[in-house]
């Protein structure tokens, strides 16, 4: 009996041995314990919560729109899992997009729903803060903003503003249209004219509104100031005329002065009590002959005076002989 059974038993082994193995078997097995394995991590695996941060981003914005309000870039998930995906989730590129390739200018409510937020297999999203994101979005403007300057003070006395230029004289800005579209010039903070007496350049900070600060910054502008003396017109009589000639001839000259009108500036005029001293007033008379000549009067004056008028422009010369050494 004992070898009927043992004839048994390796008849059926020969012949599972000999029965035909199926196709891909390896695959078969290795794709069994794939699975296995999945399931146990999935499912076998002890499950945790976990709270983390992901960003919004915004994607397709059309070139003619932007988004002019302040909104929550980051979201916060509350997500339940597998301990080992869990643990992974902060190396993976999460992240809630907001297609916006469709958008009008409006305001526009976009729910973070699951369906909104792609996570790995077997991570559940619990809970999302804020539920909801608000964009206002607005056209995009781009213009040149004009800049105009301020001054507090006033000059020193004797002295007055020319010009002031900028540098530059506008500023380029991009902005929503609502931001942006109602500003017509921008303003300098104030130029101190108190202690100015001569023309210089200094950087000036602009006046901003925050709205406008947060699109450009804060750039500085150089300002170009003019400043100038000031001159008073004044009538100069009696400015002596002297004849310049060679040899040593006897002449007479009709008339013998001149009177100038002339602008003198206003330190000029404080520190001096004789303006004729101001003036020299000649004729050339290199080699005239002896007669009567018509001679036209030039004056030098000082520094920085301007002269306007001159009467008579032309005096008469009389030219007479030398006179002879007699030797008495």
């Amino acid at each position: 009996m004992e070898k009927l059974a043992a004839t048994k038993i390796s008849t059926k082994i020969n012949s599972w041995r000999n029965r035909p193995w199926p196709k891909n078997w390896v695959l078969k097995v290795i794709s069994f314990f794939f699975a296995f394995f999945l399931w146990y991590f999935v499912v076998g695996e002890d499950k945790v919560d976990k709270i983390f941060n992901i960003p919004v981003e915004i994607v397709n914005l059309p070139s003619d729109l932007t988004i002019s309000n302040q909104f929550k870039n980051e979201l916060e998930l509350t997500v339940n899992g597998p301990r080992g995906l869990i643990r992974n989730l902060s190396t993976q590129r999460i992240s809630r997009p907001i297609d916006l390739s469709r958008a009008e200018p409006g305001t526009k409510v976009f729910q973070n729903t699951i369906d909104s937020i792609t996570l790995p297999r077997g991570v559940r999203l619990l809970r999302v803060k804020p539920t909801d994101i608000i964009l206002q979005l607005d056209k995009l403007v781009k213009k040149n903003i004009p800049i105009q300057y301020v001054t507090t003070g006033s000059l020193p006395e004797g002295f007055e503003l020319v010009s002031i230029s900028l540098d530059p004289d506008s500023i380029p800005v991009t902005g929503p249209e609502a931001s942006v579209g109602h500003v017509q010039t921008i303003t300098t903070a104030a130029i101190d004219l108190s202690r100015l007496e001569t023309t210089t350049t200094q950087p000036v900070a602009l006046k901003l509104t925050p709205t406008i600060k947060d699109l450009v910054g804060e750039p500085i502008v150089t300002a170009n100031i003019v400043i100038r003396e000031k001159t008073q017109e004044k009538t100069i009589t009696n400015i002596p005329v002297k004849l310049q000639m060679s040899g040593k001839k006897i002449y007479t000259l009709k008339p013998d002065d001149v009177t100038v009108v002339a602008r003198i500036p206003f330190s000029t005029l404080k520190k001096t009590k004789d303006l004729r001293s101001l003036f020299r007033a000649r004729v050339m008379a290199a080699e005239l002959s002896t007669g009567p000549h018509k001679l036209t009067v030039e004056i030098i004056p000082d520094q920085n005076i301007e002269i306007l008028e001159i009467k008579p422009e032309m005096i008469i010369a009389d030219i007479q002989p030398e006179e002879k050494d007699t030797g008495k």
